[in-house]
C-alpha cells in the first residue's frame, strides 16, 4: 500500500479497510485478516493497524471476539451510514474544487452530469 505523507497512515488504514467494506470484499459478519496479516498486507506496523482497528471497533463497525479475532458488523444501516460519509467525503472535496474554478451550481451539475454520460458511452 502505497501511503500519503500528510495523512496518517492509521486512517489511511481505516480508509483501505472501510472500502473493502463497502465494496463488499468483507462481508457483513465475516473475519478480518488477523492484525500480523494485516500488517503484512499494507506493510505497516501491527501497533498502527491495531490502532484503526480499535478506532473501527469504538465506531462500531468492526466487532471483536475474543480469541476468535475481528469480524465485519452485520448492521447493514452502520454499513450504509459508512458509505454515505465516505460519498460525501468525496463530494464535498469535489465541489470546493470545481467552486475555486468559478464555477456554479449549475456548472457543477451540468459538467457532472455530462461526466456520467461520457462513462456512460465509454463503458458501452
Amino acid at each position: 500500500m502505497e501511503y500519503i505523507d500528510n495523512i496518517p497512515i492509521y486512517l489511511q488504514i481505516k480508509d483501505m479497510l472501510y472500502r473493502k467494506i463497502i465494496s463488499n470484499e468483507y462481508e457483513l459478519g465475516s473475519q478480518l485478516p488477523s492484525v500480523r496479516q494485516l500488517a503484512v498486507e499494507v506493510s505497516a506496523n501491527s501497533n498502527t493497524v491495531q490502532k484503526a482497528l480499535k478506532e473501527m471497533t469504538d465506531e462500531n463497525v468492526v466487532i471483536p471476539q475474543r480469541g476468535k479475532g475481528n469480524f465485519v458488523t452485520e448492521d447493514v444501516t452502520i454499513v450504509n451510514k459508512l458509505k454515505n460519509h465516505i460519498v460525501n467525503e468525496m463530494f464535498d472535496a469535489t465541489y470546493d474544487k470545481l467552486h475555486s474554478l468559478k464555477m456554479n451550481d449549475n456548472e457543477i451539475i451540468d459538467s457532472f452530469n455530462n461526466y456520467v454520460k461520457q462513462r456512460e458511452d465509454t463503458n458501452d
